[in-house]
């Protein structure tokens, strides 16, 4: 059971860790939990959880629930903490001193996503800004995602089959609502700097990814500009791992997908997990 007097609810104080399975075994649970340790240390509750205690937690869920799926697929996890239950009243005092933490897992949503893989995904900007870290920190992964669910909303009305890109207060790009972006511009990789954004775990894979294949990657407030001007644009998050970008606000992107950057970060993302990241999808996208 959980209070509908608990934090997370009452307040939105839930932070959380998403992970993926390459051949049913999770996939960088020591950079998962740094960033939720962070998280913890910033909210205050750097108690709530241990490293051990993170680790058997995904360990006794992975067991659960991996007779559920097929031996060539993987699954999808999520774990969250809040600092527990709140007294009733909000302007009084007094809460519990247990944390409340969550473990789930889903199938890997290939059916949503596998076929834009070689089709793009198209891309609408959102009217509703990502909060400023004057207000809080945004590479604390948190369940405070009003302004990410208006923004899925204001997506979804302009174009059905589109994501949210997530602008800041000064007009810079800064995420989706669920994933980080990317853009290549005259063969460079470009990402917006870790202002204002939540610093994701694929994210960070996949600029140590394009400089071991010697690409140039450039972190920097970048505008709507630079992304109607790329080359090539693609999302990165830990269930579809790379997803190529075919439009932005009706301007098209590059000429086939992925585009030449992404495919080669693909490949080698597949080679070193010893997965068809883009095969697998499709294989079980049905």
């Amino acid at each position: 059971v959980i209070s509908i007097f608990d934090v997370g609810l009452m307040y939105g104080v839930t932070l959380y860790e998403s992970l993926r399975s390459f051949k049913h075994q999770w996939y960088h649970t020591d950079e998962h939990w740094a960033r939720l340790k962070r998280s913890l240390t910033y909210t205050g509750i750097p108690e709530a959880l241990t490293r051990q205690q993170f680790d058997d937690v995904l360990e006794q869920t992975r067991q659960a629930n991996i007779h559920l799926t097929d031996p060539d697929d993987d699954i999808w996890v999520n774990i969250q903490v809040t600092p527990g239950q709140s007294f009733p009243m909000p302007l009084q005092s007094g809460s519990s001193t247990t944390p409340t933490v969550l473990c789930y897992t889903a199938a890997l949503p290939h059916r949503e996503y596998a076929k834009y893989y070689t089709q793009g995904k198209h891309v609408i900007t959102s009217l509703f800004r990502s909060p400023q870290a004057q207000s809080y920190e945004q590479r604390t992964k948190n369940r405070s995602r009003f302004p990410h669910f208006m923004s899925k909303c204001d997506a979804a009305r302009i174009d059905p089959d589109a994501f949210a890109l997530m602008l800041d207060s000064e007009g810079h790009i800064a995420e989706g609502t669920g994933a980080n972006i990317f853009f290549v511009l005259d063969g460079v990789l470009h990402t917006p700097r870790p202002k204002n954004i939540l610093v994701g775990c694929s994210r960070q894979h996949v600029i140590k990814l394009a400089k071991q294949l010697g690409m140039e990657v450039v972190e920097a407030d970048l505008t709507l500009y630079e992304a109607y001007n790329a080359d090539e644009a693609f999302w990165t998050t830990s269930s579809y791992c790379m997803m190529p970008i075919s439009q932005i606000d009706g301007r098209t992107i590059g000429t086939h997908y992925p585009g030449p950057v992404a495919a080669q970060l693909l490949e080698t993302w597949s080679n070193e997990v010893g997965v068809d990241i883009v095969g697998q999808a499709q294989k079980f996208a049905q």
